[in-house]
């Protein structure tokens, strides 16, 4: 039988000045403030990895979480463009989509100028005054930006999370479960890999070896993989559950 190393700290605090440093914010604890960078990732030795996550509304531990779509922007065709140089760092738009933008509501998304095939990740957004906003780049424009170019704002996928529901035969892109119930407005460890515990649906029961995807009925629980619904796998069950019950599953969602 194999020897099991631990080490001689524990795997449930992080941050601080050191890998097991008790300073930081824990993977069972929620936060008022920001400890650590939205997406900022926290992978263990045992193949669990976490995302630091804001909530924008109450979410019940053991759920399937996706990002509140409050950030989305279609693409947008109408040349709403100031232009910019190449090397700057802000784009100004002016879009009735973006008339009730808050500050930094778009922190973490992602910009694409749709015209010259480039994305930025976005650092900070102003208030919306007159349906226009200057958006803040973590890095400058490679290709100079023209008023006709069109873009497309992409929610960054841990800014803003919710419990995710299904509603007209749409699915919620999943982007991890979360570990303990979170209060709406605080920051947390979102877990998006390794062994995870999550609530199966009323539907039907789980056995090990399943395939689980966003279950259809009980918003933000698992279920059974339905060949009749095009949604993705998001992990497969490692044990068995009843009906309404808590399953662990093996979450792979991409690290």
């Amino acid at each position: 039988m194999a020897t099991y190393k631990n080490h001689n700290y524990t795997i449930n605090r992080v941050g601080g000045e050191g890998k097991g440093s008790r300073a930081g914010q824990g993977i069972y604890a929620e936060s008022s403030t920001p400890k650590f960078a939205i997406g900022e990732k926290l992978e263990l030795g045992d193949n669990r990895v976490f995302r630091y996550s804001y909530a924008s509304a109450a979410i019940v531990s053991g759920l399937c979480v996706s990002t509140d779509n409050a950030q989305l922007i279609a693409a947008d065709t109408n040349g709403t463009f100031t232009a910019a140089s190449a090397g700057a760092t802000s784009i100004t738009v002016s879009d009735s989509t973006l008339g009730s933008a808050t500050k930094d509501l778009y922190a973490g998304a992602y910009f694409g100028n749709l015209t010259n095939k480039e994305s930025y990740r976005i650092k900070s957004n102003t208030v919306a005054a007159s349906n226009i906003v200057t958006f803040t780049l973590y890095d400058p424009i490679v290709t100079a930006v023209a008023s006709s170019d069109d873009y497309i704002i992409t929610p960054g996928p841990y800014n803003g999370v919710i419990t995710a529901t299904v509603g007209g035969g749409a699915y919620d892109r999943v982007v991890g479960i979360n570990p303990l119930a979170i209060t709406s407005g605080y920051y947390f460890w979102l877990q998006t890999k390794g062994i995870a515990f999550a609530l199966n649906d009323s539907d039907n029961a789980v056995v090990i070896g399943d395939p689980l995807m966003l279950g259809t009925t009980v918003a933000g629980s698992v279920q059974i993989k339905d060949t009749g619904v095009d949604t993705p796998v998001i992990g497969q069950a490692m044990g068995a559950a009843a009906t309404s019950k808590y399953v662990p599953i093996m979450l792979n969602l991409g690290g």
